[in-house]
């Protein structure tokens, strides 16, 4: 958790300083690596923001050359100045998703922009203190369930999962 909680508290203060939502940064985060700060794509795509780093290695002169790519803060710093340029030449959240994944010469970015969103809605769902599940339902959309307790119950012997974020 401790790893983890740094990245968070990275993405919420580098969305805070570019002007985008932390939770759009953290949904990106989610869709792109998973929160695995080592993902590497097969196309070349790095770290937990899945910068691609030969396209943007000038944004990580600051922070030592392309290998800080894998350094969880700094790939962080980067994805979200990757996004908040995307956002802006795009004039809106969903066109920067589709520009972010490199779909801008397509009519389709393969679903990217629906998932981001879909997790973007679930985590805007957890922040508000609503008890999400962690699975979509049919429609792709995150099922919101009732607001969180304040403290959590003993485990029970039932089998859905909640994703609850303190």
């Amino acid at each position: 958790p401790e790893p983890l909680g740094a990245n968070v508290a990275e993405a919420n203060e580098a969305a805070a300083r570019s002007k985008l939502d932390p939770q759009l940064v953290l949904a990106v985060m989610a869709s792109e690596s998973g929160f695995n700060p080592l993902a590497q794509s097969a196309v070349g795509a790095q770290g937990l923001m899945q910068v691609m780093t030969k396209v943007h290695s000038e944004k990580y002169t600051s922070f030592g050359g392309k290998f800080a790519a894998f350094d969880p803060l700094a790939n962080v710093r980067v994805g979200v100045k990757v996004l908040e340029e995307c956002v802006r030449a795009a004039g809106s959240i969903e066109g920067g998703l589709q520009r972010y994944v490199g779909a801008t010469n397509h009519g389709d970015d393969g679903g990217y922009g629906a998932k981001v969103m879909a997790e973007y809605e679930r985590l805007q769902e957890v922040a508000k203190g609503a008890m999400v599940s962690p699975f979509s339902n049919s429609a792709g959309s995150a099922t919101v369930k009732a607001p969180l307790p304040k403290a959590a119950p003993p485990a029970s012997s039932e089998k859905s999962p909640r994703l609850a974020l303190n």
